[in-house]
Parts: structure tokens; sequence; C-alpha cells
């Protein structure tokens, strides 16, 4: 049976510039209704930098760094794909796009055992390709050619018709992404802003753009606007009147609705004190908040939801044990990771990844890379007492320098994969070791790009058989990522940082360079392989000089190259990181006496 239609609302968190609080907000706000029995669904809409998960992280069960889980983007990329082919058929439907106007599909639920219905949409699968799906979507095809404002619309009433509130985290300042989140899509609109005037001024424009586009035609606002200043401080108190002066009368005009003794109490209640405790981790009010204070986060957080709710809202009361049990979940701990004297992570430092079943194979496996200076994270009882296990190995995986995963003809576990995940969004170095007599077959297919070794004698070709060379590949990796920490050059810093060659281990990387203008060059680097019994596949990584927008960029290996083009102006070193980071290649532009005067000389 379905759900009961609901007639519920679409409200949008939006902030001009960062560093508001605006995602903490939501997600307590969302935490809040939901705890009171509404069906609430928050939407992860900062796509270029997102982390609102970052505030559910305990209550998402599997792939907490979503490395493989579909989310907002992934939700536009298939409509536009559907959209094209339903465009290309003269026999389509004209309503064909409602069938696919549901979030359902990249939608998870983080009630976790608290039982709330609390869903989530991520922003999209934050793997190595996150970010050029993200900045390749074509917003203007959205909505010119692909009929996205219609799609929108669509979407807009089955989420009212599926959930009693829809919170929306938009990204900053102004762009295609931040006006569908202001203008097209919210019933209300949250406009978080600190008390600077920068901060006040962009926020403010932004709410008159929105009500000014969201008028209707009798002048009637189409949306609810609801100001709310955040991370006050009560300190230098004449400064401070001054700016909740001119926030007041800059704002003031969209809270008129408001009965005057309400919209006193208004500014009063909803403004949001800095605390320093929220600063350091992305943890919820709802369970850092022992109780109700009158400037407590939890309370501000209470009477934005009263807002939304249009009834005052509050928190259901919770055992104090689950409180801190769940609070304790958030908090970062310090793991058992070997350091340097320095303190260091240190950078001959490997986690290995192993089911118990394989436990015989992996030590005997381990013992001899020890016998090689490589130090191995694998021993569960080096956990500290008290220590959360699953934190615990995110924390042992972030200070590793490589990791290898063993795998034998046991299957693969959820926790693994979740190992996996977490290893991967670290973009961290990663070995496949077959032992046990396991085949490819056993090896997820996340890893099947990868070059693996296998441990005991068999006839699988184009992988290694003995301990020995896995250390050596380790080795590399160890060697590289160690070299990477120091750049050796401040103009030029990837230098030095790849190990100085642009041919080794299979892979060889070239550049091409075509003058667009007298002084400006187009830039081509490709890495192939040199190695005919080894193709290349996976991803490459490119890293560039610092003065491009994005100084790590990277490029999916197509028939056997990975292909990166670029616009400069000169010369520069450039690092490459290949077969999950085995290989690493260097090459600086600046040498090539074939390249223009103009460019190398730069």
């Amino acid at each position: 049976m379905s759900a009961p239609p609901r007639d519920g609302r679409i409200i949008t968190f939006y902030s001009y510039k960062g560093g508001t609080g605006r995602s903490m907000a939501l997600a307590n706000v969302g935490w809040i209704l939901a705890a009171t029995g509404r069906r609430v669904l928050l939407v992860d809409w900062d796509l270029e930098a997102p982390g609102l998960h970052r505030y559910l992280h305990p209550f998402i069960d599997h792939d907490k760094e979503l490395a493989s889980t579909a989310g907002l983007i992934d939700f536009f990329v298939d409509f536009a794909a559907a959209a094209r082919v339903a465009h290309a058929d003269p026999a389509s439907d004209d309503r064909w796009f409602e069938a696919v106007a549901s979030l359902v599909r990249y939608t998870i639920p983080v009630g976790g055992a608290l039982e709330m219905p609390l869903e989530f949409v991520p922003a999209g699968r934050q793997d190595a390709g996150y970010g050029v799906l993200v900045t390749s979507f074509n917003w203007s095809e959205f909505y010119d050619k692909l009929g996205g404002g219609v799609f929108l619309e669509a979407l807009k009433r089955r989420l009212r018709h599926d959930y009693d509130f829809v919170l929306i985290d938009s990204r900053t300042g102004i762009s295609d992404t931040s006006g569908i989140c202001t203008v097209q899509m919210p019933d209300e609109l949250v406009v978080l802003y600190t008390l600077n005037q920068q901060s006040i001024k962009g926020a403010a424009a932004v709410a008159e753009s929105v009500d000014r586009l969201r008028r209707k035609s009798n002048g009637e606002p189409g949306v609810r606007i609801w100001p709310v200043p955040t991370r006050v401080e009560l300190a230098e108190k004449d400064r401070l009147d001054a700016a909740h002066e001119v926030s007041r009368r800059t704002f003031e005009r969209y809270i008129l609705h408001l009965p005057r003794e309400e919209r006193s109490r208004y500014w009063e209640q909803l403004q949001v004190l800095y605390q320093p405790y929220y600063a350091y981790e992305e943890v919820l009010a709802t369970f850092a908040d022992r109780g109700r204070t009158p400037n407590s986060m939890l309370s501000r957080m209470e009477a934005i939801a009263s807002l939304i709710a249009r009834r005052r809202v509050e928190l259901p009361r919770m055992s104090e044990s689950v409180r801190t049990a769940t609070k304790a979940a958030f908090e970062r701990r310090t793991t058992a990771v070997p350091t340097t004297a320095a303190g260091a992570p240190d950078d001959r430092y490997m986690y290995a990844s192993y089911s118990q079943q394989d436990l015989a194979h992996v030590e005997a496996v381990i013992r001899s890379l020890e016998g090689l200076g490589i130090r191995v994270w694998y021993d569960r009882e080096r956990l500290l007492p008290g220590a959360v296990w699953k934190d615990e190995i995110r924390n042992a995986i972030e200070g590793s320098a490589a990791a290898a995963f063993f795998i034998g003809r046991s299957s693969f576990s959820d926790w693994r994969r979740e190992e996996l995940a977490t290893a991967m969004s670290r973009r961290l170095p990663i070995v496949p070791v077959l032992v046990g007599g396991a085949g490819i077959e056993s090896m997820p297919e996340e890893l099947r790009a990868y070059l693996a070794a296998v441990i005991e004698p068999g006839s699988t070709p184009g992988f290694d058989f003995s301990v020995a060379r896995l250390g050596q590949a380790l080795e590399r990796i160890l060697r590289g990522r160690s070299e990477a920490a120091t750049p050796t050059d401040p103009d030029d810093p990837q230098r030095g940082r790849w190990g100085g060659d642009a041919r080794r281990n299979g892979r060889a990387l070239t550049a091409s360079v075509r003058p667009v203008s007298d002084d400006y060059f187009e830039l081509t680097l490709e890495v192939r392989s040199t190695d005919r019994g080894r193709p290349l596949a996976g991803e490459v990584e490119f890293h560039l000089h610092p003065s491009f927008t994005r100084a790590v960029q990277v490029a999916a290996v197509e028939d056997g190259v990975a292909a990166l083009k670029l616009l400069c102006w000169g010369a520069f070193t450039v690092g490459a990181v290949a077969d999950g980071g085995e290989t690493t290649l260097e090459l600086d532009l600046a040498t090539n006496r074939q390249f223009p005067e103009t460019f190398t000389s730069r």
C-alpha cells in the first residue's frame, strides 16, 4: 500500500557566504522535525562542496563516505539522458518525464536505530569522477532544450506529496544551482548570514531578488523568507548593537506578516550564538546539548524548526544513555597509528584489510613485508580500550600511506566494502593481494582495474606471483608518497615529487603544446602504456601547478590513454599517478626544446 498523500512544503537553507553554519542548521532542524513524527527529506544541493552527510554519518549504515552511493547529480544526469532519448522519439508522450520525477532511487534512510521518518539525498557518488560530473553538467541545456523547468515543477509536486518537509541545502553565492534552490524550488527560504557587511549585503541582495522573481501577479509574496543571523558573538556590545540595527533594518520587511510583538521576539530568539564547540566537529546539537537553556544551540534550532512548522516545536526527551552514546559516535578519536618522532603519520605505514578466514595467509605475508621495513596495521587487538571499532578503522586508513586488500575465497563482507570505499575516497594507493587460491572472480568489481599480487603459485596471467615483488610495489608506493610530501622548488612545487621519470613501470607521460595566441597555449597531457602485455586502465591523476583552479585533475583511461587538455601561459612540472598509485610519473615541460620558447621560458 502506498502512503497517504501529504501537503508538504519545500524549504531552502541559503547563505551568501560560507561559514554561517547553514548545513548544521538544516541538519538539526530536519532532525527535530522528524523526531516529532513529521516525514522529512534532507537534500544536499551544494554540489560544488557537499558536506551535509557529515552531520548524519553515525546514522548511515553503509558507505559513510558515499564513495559508491548515487545522489542528486546522478539524478539530473539520468534525467538528461532520458530526455535526449524521449525528444528524439516522435511517439514519446508529452508527460514522459513524470515517471522519472522522483528521488526515491537516490534516497537513503538516516533515522538509524531511533527509527525516525528522516531520509537523505546526498549530492552524488563521492568518487574520482564526481567533480567532472558536476562541472560538466550543462544547466543551460537542461533548461533550454530538455525541459528542465517543467521537470522540476513535477519533482516539486512529487516531493510535496511524499513528505511533510523537504529541506534543501543550497550552495553559497550566485550560480545556476543556487538559483534553482532559491528561486524555483522553495515554498520558504531560510537565509543565514553573519553580522559583517559583506554577508548582510550579499544575503539581502539574494533575498530581494528571490522576493521579486517569486511575486504573484497580484503582488502577493510567492515565497516566505526567514532571515537568521548566525555566529553572533556577545562581545563588543556597541558594535554588536550597531550590527543588529543594520541587520533588522535590512531584513525586517520580510517578517512584516508577524505581529509587532512577535517580530521583537523573532530577533531575540532566532540569532544563533557562536559556540566554539561546534567549530571542531560536525555534530548535531540534538545530541551535543544536554538540556534546554535560552542561548543553547539546541534552543535556537528549535526556534527555526518552530517557524517552519508554524507551531511550537521541541525535541522529544531522550534517555541520557542514548544521547551520550550517539554524541560519542560523532566524535573523532585518536587511533594507535604509528607516527614519526615529529608526530606526523609514518610514510612507511600500510593498512591491511582481510577476512578472518584468511588470517593465516595474511600473517605470513605481513611478516615478510615487515622484514622489508614496511609497517602494517592488521592486528585488531591494537585498538585502544573503549574505542569505537568503525571510527578507529577509518582513522587508521586515513593515517596510512597505502592499503593492501587481501582477498581469499570467502565473500567480501559489507564492512570490507566500507573499508574499500573509505580508502578509495581518500585516494589511497591500493594493492589487491589474492591469497588461498583465490582468482580474479573473487575480487570486487572496483578492484579489477588494479594490478593484483597473487601470493600462491597459479596460472592467472598478468599478475605478480611473489611476496618480494609485492614488497617492491609497496616500496615504490610508500617512497613516492614520502617524496611527494616535501616539494623541493616553491616556484614549481611538483618538481622532484614524483620520482623525476616520465617513463616508469611500463607507463609514459607525454605532452604536446599548441599556440592559441602569441602568449597563450593549449597543453595536452597523455599517459599511456609502453608494455603491450599490461594495458593502462582505470584513471590517472594529474598534479599541476597550484596556479590552476583545480591543481589535481583526474582523467579516465579511454582506448588505453588518459588525456587531459588545459589552457596555460607557460611551462611547469607535471606529476601523474596511475595504476591505483603504483606508478608515479614526472615531466618538466620547460626542458622540451621542441616547445615554443615563449612557453618554456615562463
